[in-house]
């Protein structure tokens, strides 16, 4: 599976008390390409963060494998997994989750200080990434300075910084207005023209998912 960025096979996903089994994921199979933007929409409720949560190695499914940049993740250690996330994947959720007492450029570095770069080139790196997206002015800036448009654009170059395989986004213009969250997603497309990088956008925001090369929905489990 060395042609795909993320590759994921008959995927299922139930939680069982002994009394009640609940499907989350009923046999989802999924293959992104290499610089592939590809959208997956559903309601709330469907299964599609679940199975991001999944394809990102942060959750396992019950049965089905996932096979990360040409690397099979079943059977990998928990160190393993957390180097192979590190290594070929970057996440961007609806809420920034950046390190408020840190700076863009620290909070962009972070992933590469915790693969051990030094910090300097782990700086640079960041540096670079941040003028990607359009915040090398405010490199130096906390979190508490930036706008909600701005902290999420951080975020993405906190994803991007490591040069990942795939960057997967769980409804990444959720917490945005409607003007913001627009020109976040054409950002979005454009880094990954630019970067070559592929991207697995979750969202409800079908206008949106327009923008990505491909579109797929969940509904019920089911990928249709």
């Amino acid at each position: 599976m060395t042609d795909y960025a993320l590759h994921a096979e008959d995927i299922v996903k139930y939680y069982d008390d002994g009394a009640t089994r609940v499907d989350v994921l009923r046999g989802v199979s999924l293959s992104i390409e290499r610089g592939e933007m590809l959208a997956i929409v559903g309601a709330s409720g469907s299964g599609k963060s679940t199975l991001l949560h999944i394809l990102g190695l942060l959750d396992m499914p019950t049965t089905g494998t996932v096979t990360v940049d040409g690397v099979a993740a079943t059977g990998l250690s928990e160190s393993a997994k957390s180097n192979l996330r590190n290594r070929s994947l970057g996440f961007v959720y609806q809420f920034h989750h950046l390190l408020p007492e840190f700076s863009a450029v620290d909070n962009v570095a972070m992933p590469l200080i915790v693969r051990r770069v030094n910090r300097d080139k782990a700086r640079a790196a960041a540096e670079e990434v941040l003028g990607q997206v359009g915040l090398a002015a405010r490199a130096t800036h906390y979190p508490g300075q930036l706008s909600g448009g701005e902290r999420q654009r951080v975020a993405l170059a906190r994803a991007l910084v490591t040069r990942p395989a795939c960057v997967l986004a769980d409804e990444p213009t959720g917490n945005l207005d409607r003007g913001t969250a627009h020109n976040m997603f054409e950002l979005l497309t454009r880094v990954n023209k630019e970067s070559g990088t592929a991207f697995a956008i979750v969202t409800h925001d079908r206008e949106l998912a327009g923008l990505a090369d491909r579109q797929l929905a969940m509904e019920n489990g089911r990928l249709v």
